[in-house]
């Protein structure tokens, strides 16, 4: 959450799957979002972010 609003979006979630050796496409990143965005915001909060990074690991 580089810019501390409290929501992951695309472009900050392709930063970490960068840092963790990933190269999703912006589809897919998107895609991730989805698949844990609870409340259909097109974001994620960080209770839906470890959701995702427990679902990849």
């Amino acid at each position: 959450d580089k810019d501390g609003d409290g929501q992951i979006t695309t472009k900050e979630l392709g930063t970490v799957m960068r840092s963790l050796g990933q190269n999703p496409s912006e589809s897919e990143l998107q895609d991730m979002i989805n698949e844990v965005d609870a409340d259909n915001n097109g974001t994620i909060d960080f209770p839906e972010f470890l959701t995702m990074m427990a679902r990849r690991m």
